[in-house]
Parts: C-alpha cells; structure tokens; sequence
C-alpha cells in the first residue's frame, strides 16, 4: 500500500517525532511505501485566504496544494500524527485541513449535500495528550474528537477511519508506559499489512 504520514509536531525531536519514525520503519519493513509530509519542516502555510477560497470553486489551485494532492492520489493510506491541543489538530494541521481538502478535489457539493471525492481511500490518525487518557476516556472527549474527526472531515471526504488511537499523559509517563506506546505504534503499523 501506498501510505501518507501527515506529522503536525513543530519538534522532530519530539515523542511524537519517536512515533512518526516508529510508525514509519514498521510500515517500510511490511512492505509498504511511505511518504512523509512534516508540516512544520516544510513550512506548510496554513492560511487561506479569500482568493484562494474563491479559486477552489473554479477548480484553480496553487502550486503547493496542488502537490500535496498529488501525494493524497497516490496514497491509499493516510495517517495523521498529531498532539491533541485546545481540543483537536493544532493550527498548522487545521490549515492543512482547510487548504488541501480542497472543494473540486476532497469533495464537491450537490446543491447543499456534500459529494465525496476521495473513495476508497483509508485514514487513521494517532495522538498524543499531556493529560491522561483516562482522563479524555471518562469525559467522552476522545468519542467526540473521534466522531468529530470521522463525521466532518474524513467521511465528509470519502475517507474510511480504520484506526484511532490517543496516547495520554505523554509529558509526564515514565519510560517504560513510553515504551509500551511505542510497541502499540508498531502493532498499528503492521496490521496494514492485512488491510489491503
């Protein structure tokens, strides 16, 4: 399978960043390609403006869009990896979200029922919290976050949700709960490998 890795930390050197790799070795060593896409190593501009919201409605993209369509054509997977800040993707990935999931490419409308565009396609997402994820668990928050996401986003899209997963307390857990977070982020990886 073809997989894209959308990474929304502002650090490489993160515990997130330690996901990403993880999460990335594994898929390569079961035999799929990857591309990774580090919004903030690549300063994604995750402004749109007014002109460019109006060009989507005419099918015109700008340049860098048009490049991260491409990869999400190509893909067969897409992952989101992201810490979970003021209730959901941080800015850069919302800007992400609101510029490549474009009108005319992620969906179209029928008078006012949305059409999905991308069919076929799977997404996962994996997250991290500095609470703990009892916490989130107890409060319902990662349902809502989860139906949120599926809902208005990636069903929205056509995008099928496979995999979800929160790890909290990330900011103060001990090395070995890190550790067994990172085992579970290999196991995610490598049951791609029946998903085909």
């Amino acid at each position: 399978m073809n997989h894209l890795l959308v990474f929304m930390h502002p650090s490489n050197d993160s515990f997130n960043g330690s996901l990403l790799r993880a999460y990335q070795d594994e898929l390569v060593k079961n035999g799929h390609r990857v591309v990774v896409r580090s919004l903030y190593e690549m300063n994604f501009n995750p402004i749109l403006t007014v002109e460019e919201y109006k060009d989507t409605f005419k099918g015109i993209y700008k340049e860098d869009i048009q490049q991260e369509h491409d990869y999400l054509n190509w893909a067969d997977a897409v992952t989101f990896l992201f810490p979970f800040w003021w209730g959901g993707f941080p800015s850069i990935g919302k800007g992400y979200i609101d510029r490549v999931l474009s009108f005319g490419f992620a969906y179209r409308l029928n008078g006012e029922t949305p059409i999905p565009l991308l069919n076929g396609k799977k997404a996962a997402f994996i997250c991290t919290t500095g609470s703990p994820s009892e916490e989130y668990e107890k409060s319902g928050m990662h349902e809502r976050v989860v139906r949120l996401t599926d809902d208005a986003i990636f069903r929205f899209c056509g995008l099928e949700l496979v995999s979800h997963t929160f790890f909290g307390g990330v900011l103060v857990c001990s090395d070995e709960e890190r550790k067994k977070m990172m085992a579970q982020t290999k196991e995610i990886a490598a049951s791609w490998a029946t998903a085909e």
